[in-house]
């Protein structure tokens, strides 16, 4: 199916999208205070894993992670400035385990991952545990309930939560909006003088709303002066309109770990087409990063490529304000120079430059056959015989030929087709609705049916819940969907547990589920007593497995142990045992 030619577009209208200004064309470092905040640990120069606005998963990094000085956890995390805890929380995955410090000066300062808080603290943390009897807590001590002294020690460097090692998450954020602010920019002692390191570049051909028509490679080449440009002259496209993408990194002086950028400027004709940057970010727009990032090219093999053009549905508004936003018209007759700059938070720049003509023997872009228009600025709605979904307005980042089909379930585990929406390589922003109406479904199962992403591994728990025949849930991934039925019950697995504990610091049980719980096993619900008793079991996600660490409130003794674990359909596992202390 022919979906377009390229050619010369009429002027684009930027109605749709509106940036926030930004204050200069060049990019000059944002200006904080500098002596206020001291580094949460005690090192001479903190060695970075982890930038702010770094690309993840999902979302742009919100601090700069600290790598452990010991390679391990227990390093002790000091108070940056004087001020008084205003948050603490504990959960399995995210943050883990963290302290949030409100200040004098306007500013907060965020603490993740510890392992421990200091005594007073996880004394204050643990009683309340107990009080609920939970594990996961969010707490706000009343206004000087814990002050603390700039230095003061605060907890230990951990690896709680979603950490996938040991570090300390570090945020500075603005206590009136909440932002997140660049904590590269307040003068810690960090030692830098090593530039972004630019490895690869694309090329986009795009249409008059700078939607994504066609992308392929763009070849670049670092030189032996140093400077990066392109092989030859000037590079020639077949198309009207253009917008590049750059896959790029940064490097602490001294480290090889690959960090993330501050900002990046492109220029056409030596006119500023598109900027980028880091200096703050809004944590309800941190998202956008599957907007900003090629995010077809992150699916399918990896790469991280920065978008140097906006998608008309990203409303990140950390670029500035361009006539073009990033979008390049080409020329037959006349190339246009590019000029491409990438900068780190010290300052450090690389810069890539080269020219770019169209080609007169024009390209067609032929696109693959779909079934669906699916406008990013509307409300769209999709209904089939045992289907139907609902996309919002701006769950989309640009337009959407929609490919839909269905296949017969093929499975004995299936209760439904499956539905194929689309591709899991398209992103989405806002959650959208999808119902599913089973065809073979015993009565008996209705209560434990769910409606089940199938991607690699094993099927995701979605949720969902009765509308008359259809199986409802709200869902944030296109991709292959089914009704599937959960009747097994978790699993209880002794990993530290004897009859004789009295030489045993802690106590601990892998648990598991045959359904992730939208990509986690956080759904399930556990219990632990001892001799009837609730007693605090710390869950770690990450080793699916929770831990009992005595102290000293069960005694000398044979005691009862009792563990309940249950699903999100109410299939419970039970382990009971006896154990002497």
């Amino acid at each position: 199916m022919l979906l377009c030619s390229l050619s010369l577009f009429p002027k684009m209208s930027f109605e749709n999208q509106d940036p926030a200004p930004m204050p200069e064309p060049e990019v000059v470092l944002a200006a904080y205070q500098k002596d206020y905040f001291r580094p949460p640990v005690d090192d001479n120069t903190i060695k970075l894993n982890g930038t702010f606005g770094e690309l993840r998963s999902n979302h742009f990094h919100t601090g700069i992670d600290i790598d452990s000085k010991t390679g391990g956890v227990g390093q002790p995390v000091f108070a940056a400035a004087d001020g008084f805890i205003d948050r603490i929380k504990v959960q399995a995955g995210g943050y883990g385990n963290v302290l949030y410090l409100k200040h004098p000066n306007g500013y907060t300062t965020v603490y993740a991952h510890l392992d421990r808080f200091s005594p007073e603290i996880q004394k204050y943390v643990r009683d309340f545990q107990y009080k609920r009897e939970r594990f996961d807590v969010d707490l706000h001590p009343t206004d000087g309930s814990f002050k603390v002294k700039q230095g003061q020690e605060i907890g230990k460097l951990g690896n709680s939560g979603g950490s996938t090692g040991p570090h300390l998450h570090f945020e500075i954020r603005h206590s009136g909006t909440g932002k997140a602010l660049n904590p590269l920019l307040f003068g810690l002692p960090i030692t830098d003088r090593t530039p972004p390191d630019i490895r690869d570049m694309k090329v986009y051909f795009l249409n008059d709303r700078r939607e994504v028509l066609q992308s392929k490679p763009f070849p670049i080449q670092k030189r032996k002066d140093g400077t990066i440009g392109i092989p030859g002259d000037v590079a020639t496209i077949g198309a009207w309109r253009v917008g590049f993408g750059v896959k790029t990194y940064d490097r602490q002086s001294g480290y090889r770990n690959d960090n993330g950028i501050y900002a990046i400027s492109l220029y056409a004709d030596d006119k500023l087409s598109y900027q980028w940057r880091m200096d703050e970010l809004d944590f309800d727009e941190t998202r956008y990063l599957n907007a900003h990032i090629d995010y077809s090219a992150r699916m399918r093999y990896g790469a991280w490529f920065h978008r140097c053009f906006v998608l008309p549905g990203d409303r990140l508004n950390n670029y500035s304000r361009t006539d073009m936003l990033g979008a390049v018209e080409l020329f037959k007759d006349k190339p246009v120079k590019i000029t491409l700059k990438v900068l780190d938070a010290l300052g450090n720049t690389s810069t890539l430059s080269f020219r770019v003509q169209r080609d007169e023997s024009m390209e067609t872009i032929a696109g693959a056959p779909y079934h669906f228009d699916m406008p990013y600025d509307v409300d769209n709605r999709i209904d089939m015989e045992d289907f139907f979904m609902t996309m919002p307005k701006g769950a989309l980042y640009e337009s959407l030929h929609f490919q839909y089909k269905t296949t017969p379930d093929e499975s004995n585990g299936m209760y439904s087709s499956m539905y194929h929406l689309h591709d899991d390589r398209t992103p989405v922003q806002r959650y959208f609705e999808v119902g599913i109406k089973p065809r073979n479904l015993p009565e008996a199962l209705r209560t434990k049916a769910v409606i089940a992403y199938c991607g690699e591994g094993r099927p995701d728990n979605c949720g969902g819940s009765w509308r008359g025949e259809y199986l409802v849930t709200k869902v944030r991934a296109l991709g292959d969907y089914c009704v599937m039925a959960d009747t097994q019950a978790p699993t209880i697995t002794p990993v530290v547990f004897d009859s004789d504990m009295r030489k045993k610091s802690t106590m601990s049980f892998r648990i598991r589920d045959n359904f992730a719980i939208n990509g986690s096993a956080d759904g399930m619900s556990y219990r632990g007593t001892v001799d009837g008793q609730w007693v605090l079991f710390e869950y770690d996600s990450k080793r699916a497995r929770i831990t009992h660490t005595f102290d000293g409130r069960i005694g000398a003794g044979t005691h009862q142990l009792r563990l309940s674990v249950k699903d999100d359909r109410g299939n419970e596992a039970v382990l009971e045992r006896s154990f002497t202390r």
